[in-house]
């Protein structure tokens, strides 16, 4: 029993032996390095054995089929990628272009052509860390430009509107002005003193308080009702009976910018 008892031990030992023969490698992936003895032939064979699951883009350094030696670095970079579509604007060339004071407060208007650059974006992830961008298609799209800009007294731009995708009606105009025997206030019923600028809608149709623009007239607010404005009506505030003239029964198109509680 003694001599069995002592070839186990012995056998123990020499087990113990032979395994620290094995190389020590240092693992690196996901974050975490480990120190390693593996029977291992190469690192391919290493991380198989540390059941480690690589995605076709994944890095591994040094390649796959080197083999394992004593204190090699074995490092595992986790690669993503995510595309990304990114709109650059290009200086617009403008066409036209009109500012103005007459209605309310300062406006711009302007027509030109807006450019724009649009490009898809391969960004590549190592670690969960941006490493690189690559532009992999670039497109130039140029479409028009109808703008209307509200300026503070300093001319500098507080808000743009695209007028062109703004909501739009064809309305049947009428005008009123202060002194005018058929209106009877010069209140609003928003409580605005009337002026040009000011309009009456039909609430169902468009809402009080909301900014308007209408070629011909200008920028315009939301601010009267009227028993005889109904539907795709719209009376415009005007200066006198000369001006009245010149929208009464006319035809205009009026676009809906938002609708605010000042102008």
């Amino acid at each position: 029993m003694l001599l069995v008892a002592l070839g186990i031990v012995l056998l123990g030992l020499g087990g113990s032996h032979y395994w620290s023969h094995y190389p020590r490698v240092s693992l690196t992936v996901d974050g975490t390095t480990r120190q390693i003895r593996s029977d291992a032939d190469t690192v391919q064979d290493l991380l198989k054995n540390e059941k480690l699951v690589l995605s076709p883009l994944d890095l591994v350094s040094p390649p796959l089929f080197t083999r394992l030696s004593q204190d090699l670095p074995v490092q595992v970079t986790r690669v993503t990628t995510k595309v990304e579509k990114v709109v650059l604007n290009i200086p617009i060339e403008i066409t036209w272009k009109t500012q103005t004071r007459q209605n309310l407060r300062r406006v711009r208007i302007q027509k030109g052509i807006l450019n724009q650059r649009r490009q898809t974006v391969l960004i590549t992830y190592y670690d969960g860390k941006e490493a690189s961008r690559v532009v992999t298609q670039t497109l130039t799209v140029r479409k028009p430009l109808y703008q209307l800009s509200l300026l503070d007294n300093q001319d500098r731009v507080e808000k743009n509107y695209a007028i062109r995708e703004a909501q739009k009606f064809s309305m049947l105009a009428t005008g009123y002005y202060i002194g005018d025997p058929m209106v009877p206030s010069d209140t609003t019923y928003m409580g605005h003193k009337l002026q040009r600028g000011l309009v009456a809608v039909d609430p169902s149709i468009i809402s009080l308080g909301s900014r308007l623009f209408i070629p011909g007239y200008g920028y315009a607010y939301a601010s009267d009702t009227g028993s005889a404005i109904k539907g795709l009506r719209i009376d415009l505030a005007v200066k006198d009976r000369k001006e009245e003239l010149r929208y009464n029964h006319r035809q205009v198109t009026v676009y809906v910018l938002e609708k605010t509680k000042t102008w």
